[in-house]
């Protein structure tokens, strides 16, 4: 059921990648990387508008050609050092100043993932509307524990935190990390934590996890990452078409 709260889908997408220049438009199997993203939220039903924030031209294009908004983000706002929540308080004071419109929900989803589950858009918005929470963002279990973990100091190992007897992941309290596939955020969390540079600040101090399979968590940043998800991709196509060989419809 929709509410009546404005909820916006935002896709940050600047232009200067570095690790992997143009990323964001590469072609992935026949379409630009973002377009997956694109698709993702153009499918979810509890977003009432999409819109991509970029300073590349060739990026507005090919957001324009996939069928979303675009607001051009400032040069100063599309730095390498550039904090990502000013480029969505940018959108959500664009809106208000330009169109009169009020934001009250927005949702980023990064847009060099690829992956993303079906309907987990519309689920974390669902959550965030039925709990009351700050935020509700997707995280996945990690397995690379920070207490195994050391730090280089004068070329010497040294334990990154302070050393544990366990070395069985099923002793270990379960941690997980925000992964980038969607986060929701009420507005004003974000604009009440403007100038506030602690990580994750912008989402505020109550927040909700969705929990999902790390798959969805694949993220693009270099060739090996490019080429890892043209494999995943691959994969999932073959097995579509298995399924649909054996009269399997899909879960």
């Amino acid at each position: 059921m929709k509410s009546n709260a404005n909820v916006i889908g935002i896709i940050p997408a600047r232009e200067g990648s570095k690790r992997l220049k143009n990323k964001n438009i590469l072609p992935l199997l026949g379409k630009p990387l973002m377009a997956y993203t694109i698709e993702a939220a153009l499918r979810a039903e509890k977003l009432d508008r999409v819109l991509v924030s970029t300073d590349g031209e060739e990026i507005a294009r090919v957001a324009r050609r996939w069928g979303v908004e675009v607001v051009k983000r400032p040069a100063e706002l599309a730095t390498d050092t550039s904090p990502i929540d000013e480029s969505l308080r940018h959108v959500v004071d664009h809106l208000l100043e330009t169109e009169g419109y009020q934001t009250d929900i927005m949702v980023i989803m990064q847009a060099n993932l690829p992956f993303r589950a079906e309907e987990v858009i519309d689920k974390v918005v669902a959550r965030l509307l039925e709990t009351g929470v700050e935020t509700v963002a997707t995280a996945f279990e990690v397995s690379q524990r920070p207490e195994w973990m050391k730090r280089l100091i004068n070329d010497r190992a040294v334990p990154y935190m302070e050393p544990t007897k366990s070395y069985r992941m099923q002793d270990l309290e379960k941690l997980y990390i925000v992964d980038g596939a969607v986060a929701a955020i009420r507005t004003d969390t974000l604009m009440r934590t403007r100038g506030d540079k602690t990580t994750h600040a912008y989402m505020g101090q109550d927040i909700g996890l969705e929990l999902q399979d790390r798959i969805y968590a694949t993220e693009v940043d270099d060739e090996d990452d490019f080429r890892i998800a043209e494999l995943l991709l691959l994969g999932n196509k073959l097995k579509s078409k298995e399924n649909d060989a054996k009269g399997i419809s899909p879960v």
